[in-house]
């Protein structure tokens, strides 16, 4: 990849841990840095406090420059992969885990916190055996929270726009406040974490009814940013603890009021009834625009438990608009269509969708699409004579089209 940089950058003084001093003058001599760091001699094994050493020294400089030389996603994946490649990590990862968590526990620099959850969210990606981890995670879930929690404004943090792979996040030659990576990066660390762990009822404790609310105003508050990444991270934060909640079984919980939900983000939810709106179309769009890989697959399942919540909670079912709840239909339509066999698990998930979609909310009295349901759930479970069809996938096909909607008669033009 190419290091160089266009633009002139004053040179910064790095002072490490043992006392040695870098001066950094160009993006080739970062690299060079970086890639001298993680050269341990051959002669004889590395000792533990070497190990340590190297880590720190490598992260001391990343958290220095990174505002310099780290500017797009692209350069960060780049130099953590140096580092995850190197055979500090190569060999020696739980205990570069372990040094990584204390420092992000004490550190007083947030560059360097950054650089600390960078690296624990690259690591994560390559080995996700370490955001199972429950002992890793849970003492600095709080700091995670405390920086989700930090107020910036939308107007400043769009000036910052452009998280896609290949920008260069910059406005003019000013950084992105450090704070506003912090964020970002804490709510995507979140997200990881409940995506893969099974969290207890104690663990949720944490998460309370103030923090998932602002998590929803933050949905609010950022709706009209250019670059939408950060508004459809903290969404899939929201879906991802919804599943924990579910999962966890938390029975009558103490801080519900007499006939609310025990599930804290439905919870909530009912209670911003109104006031959330972009949650429920942005969450509609992210389904519509999923892809079929691991990760987009992973994000409809836990929109689809979230909504199967929804359509089947008093009071909730009406909660998105008619013409939204359209578009769930063509999106249910085209992926009960693609979805190989491979994949039939999250094709029972759509089909247990369907039956509360179709009988709970608006489109009970709405006929929209009617006969394309109807033809694609036959499609499923026909020829079944010559081929194998499920039974998982023939119970819930035929539960869909045993529900009173298909006796509806009033006509529906959309608009």
């Amino acid at each position: 990849m190419t290091h160089a940089q266009s633009t002139s950058i004053p040179s910064l003084v790095m002072e490490d841990h043992l006392g040695i001093v870098y001066v950094i003058e160009t993006a080739q001599q970062f690299w060079s840095e970086l890639e001298d760091i993680l050269k341990l001699p051959n002669d004889d094994a590395p000792t533990l406090s070497q190990l340590d050493s190297t880590l720190r020294r490598f992260l001391a400089i990343c958290a220095t420059y990174h505002e310099q030389y780290l500017q797009s996603p692209l350069q960060l994946e780049h130099a953590f992969h140096l580092l995850l490649d190197s055979e500090i990590f190569q060999f020696h990862s739980e205990r570069m885990c372990e040094n990584i968590v204390d420092d992000a526990r004490n550190t007083t620099d947030p560059h360097m916190l950054f650089i600390l959850f960078q690296t624990l969210y690259f690591h994560g990606q390559r080995r996700v055996e370490s955001l199972r981890n429950h002992k890793r995670w849970q003492p600095i879930t709080p700091l995670l929270m405390d920086h989700v929690l930090v107020e910036i404004d939308p107007d400043v943090e769009d000036t910052f726009g452009g998280n896609n792979r290949n920008s260069v996040v910059l406005h003019g030659n000013v950084p992105v406040p450090i704070e506003v990576k912090l964020r970002s990066m804490s709510v995507k660390l979140l997200y990881e974490v409940c995506k893969v762990q099974k969290l207890t009822a104690q663990d949720l404790k944490i998460f309370d009814d103030d923090f998932i609310d602002y998590l929803f105003d933050l949905v609010e508050q950022t709706r009209y940013m250019q670059d939408e990444t950060f508004n459809y991270s903290v969404i899939k934060l929201i879906v991802g603890l919804n599943e924990q909640f579910m999962v966890a079984g938390l029975g009558v919980d103490s801080t519900a009021k007499s006939g609310e939900p025990s599930n804290r983000v439905v919870r909530v939810l009912m209670r911003r009834l109104g006031m959330s709106k972009t949650f429920g179309e942005n969450m509609i769009f992210m389904l519509n625009r999923a892809k079929h890989t691991s990760e987009d697959m992973c994000m409809q399942l836990l929109i689809l438990k979230l909504l199967y919540v929804l359509f089947t909670t008093k009071g909730m079912s009406e909660y998105f608009y008619t013409n939204d709840l359209c578009v769930l239909v063509d999106v249910f339509i085209r992926e009960l269509a693609d979805l190989g066999d491979e994949h039939e698990s999250l094709r029972h998930t759509y089909l247990r969708v369907l039956h509360p979609l179709l009988t709970k909310t608006q489109l009970r009295d709405v006929p929209y699409k009617r006969a394309q349901i109807t033809m694609q759930l036959e499609s499923l479970i026909a020829n079944a004579d010559i081929r194998d069809v499920n039974p998982t996938t023939k119970r819930l096909v035929e539960r869909c089209l045993s529900g009173d909607w298909k006796s509806c008669k009033r006509f529906f033009l959309r608009s």
